[in-house]
């Protein structure tokens, strides 16, 4: 396999973990809040924002170690 294969390879990995924090976080934090008015809702929003944002952040930080490795 070459290594333009093994990046496209990555590159997919990192959708598919992307497109999992999402629906994750998003779960997590509807779990959390449980909204039931509209300050609910938007407090919901906040959450998922934060919890989305650090778990995109470990993952990148995870995918730059694997893909730094040769």
């Amino acid at each position: 396999m070459s290594n333009s294969d093994n990046g496209g390879t990555l590159i997919g990995l990192i959708w598919l973990v992307t497109i999992g924090i999402s629906i994750g976080s998003g779960i997590m934090a509807w779990n959390w809040i449980e909204p039931d008015s509209f300050f609910g809702a938007i407090g919901f929003l906040i959450v998922w924002g934060i919890l989305s944002r650090i778990g995109h952040f470990l993952a990148m930080g995870l995918a730059a170690l694997l893909g730094g490795m040769d």
